[in-house]
């Protein structure tokens, strides 16, 4: 009978030394990963993961919020927003226009306002829109003397707000706009603070005696004529006292957009500057 067992010796070591050949080649490799990279590649971390993976258990399961990135944006987007309200004659009627069309807008409410009106504040949160700070009294002598000055009305109309809703703005908007009135210093220290102001890129004119056909035609024509803002138009407009004109305007120019394909959205930190 023929001795089988040298064969199989043989094939033992053969089958032994590829693996220590293998072994060898590992540590080669993982050798030059380290003198190439400074650490040593992802699949010898002692876990079957390369470097551009996370295991399950360390990504991320916090829930999407309204603080975290949004989905891409539209080719077309719309920014409807009010200043120096609430106003009981005005904002019922632009809550109102703004239900009936199902859209999202921005009141950028003034402190003196919410302490005359806390009620019409809770109606514009419990609809969904999005509420910024417009100073305390919106009196351009006392807020622009100093950054100090201006983040005290800041301040205190953001407590006023805090204490009927429950939640503090982080958007603001400079009454009169910030050309002209700011420094590097009121950019840093409102920064310093958390705010982010927010500009405009298309006026309503409806600061003056301006009808509701001319406010509407305003609106569209600034739009019409400056298409490259459609990815991002911030649209002017008023809801404080005197502003009845505003409201009858508001359906004509929602359904302009809505016409053009826009996605309306409310402010918030992700808004993009308006120029």
């Amino acid at each position: 009978m023929i001795n089988k067992q040298p064969l199989f010796r043989n094939i033992a070591r053969l089958a032994g030394g590829a693996i220590l050949l293998g072994l060898v080649s590992i540590i080669v490799a993982t050798a030059a990963g380290v003198a190439q990279h400074g650490e040593i590649p992802g699949f010898m971390t002692g876990n079957l993961f390369t470097e551009k993976e996370t295991p399950p258990e360390e990504q991320s399961s916090v829930p999407v919020s309204a603080d975290m990135p949004k989905p891409p944006r539209a080719e077309k987007v719309v920014y409807l927003t009010f200043d120096d309200g609430p106003d009981p004659a005005v904002t019922p009627l632009v809550l109102q226009t703004l239900q009936q069309h199902a859209v999202p807008a921005t009141f950028f409410v003034t402190g003196t306002q919410v302490e005359a009106h806390p009620e019409l504040l809770r109606q514009i949160h419990a609809a969904g829109h999005a509420i910024g700070n417009h100073s305390y009294n919106h009196r351009y002598h006392e807020l622009y003397r100093s950054p100090a000055a201006y983040l005290a009305q800041m301040e205190r109309c953001n407590a006023l707000i805090a204490a009927i809703i429950g939640v503090a703005p982080g958007i603001s908007r400079a009454p009169g706009g910030t050309t002209g009135s700011f420094t590097a210093d009121f950019w840093s220290s409102l920064e310093q603070q958390g705010f982010k102001d927010i500009g405009w890129n298309i006026s309503s004119g409806d600061a003056s005696s301006a009808k509701a056909t001319q406010i509407a035609g305003n609106v569209i024509a600034q739009a019409e004529k400056n298409k490259f803002l459609w990815r991002n138009a911030i649209v002017l407009m008023h809801d404080g006292k005197g502003h009845a004109e505003t409201a009858a305007a508001l359906p004509a120019i929602i359904e302009y957009f809505q016409k053009q394909g826009f996605e309306f959205r409310a402010v918030d930190h992700s808004t993009p500057p308006a120029w």
